[in-house]
């Protein structure tokens, strides 16, 4: 139930914020980060961001494709090389910094590879046990679509 507790604090530090009268001029948002920011920008109301995080959580916990995820201290082109199949970029986060999903065997070469190769380049394992945002997650993004 994190995503939809983290949504809530969300929620709530717009709505303070508001009463303090600050309104964002834009907002920008990443997986369950979305759903917050539509809320900010008054495209939904709380009660639907709220809705749409708890059906997501379900739909996340109810896939069992084991996989895992990294965090690369390296920006997209750099990255590229060392993907292998099995591995993608799920988030380019800045120019200096993506994260990776897939499969665990495959993440655990391509992490030792950066590290291998780079010594001193961010390369660490994602306290998870799913690839979130890999095509393991695709059958769940074809019932969070179609609902």
């Amino acid at each position: 139930m994190g995503h939809p507790l983290s949504l809530a604090l969300q929620i709530g530090l717009v709505d303070v914020l508001k009463s303090w009268g600050i309104t964002p001029n834009i907002v920008l948002g990443h997986s369950s980060g979305e759903m917050a920011a539509a809320y900010a920008c008054g495209a939904i109301s709380a009660e639907s961001a709220i809705s749409a995080g708890l059906f997501r959580t379900s739909l996340k916990q109810s896939q069992d494709r084991p996989g895992s995820m990294a965090a690369i201290g390296l920006g997209r082109e750099e990255t590229l090389p060392y993907l292998i199949p099995g591995v993608i970029i799920a988030c380019e986060n800045s120019q200096c910094s993506v994260t990776l999903s897939g499969d665990t065997e495959e993440l655990k070469k391509v992490v030792q590879s950066i590290s291998s190769d780079r010594p001193g380049v961010f390369a660490r394992f994602l306290r998870v046990k799913k690839a979130y945002h890999s095509r393991k997650f695709a059958s769940t993004l074809t019932r969070y679509l179609t609902t």
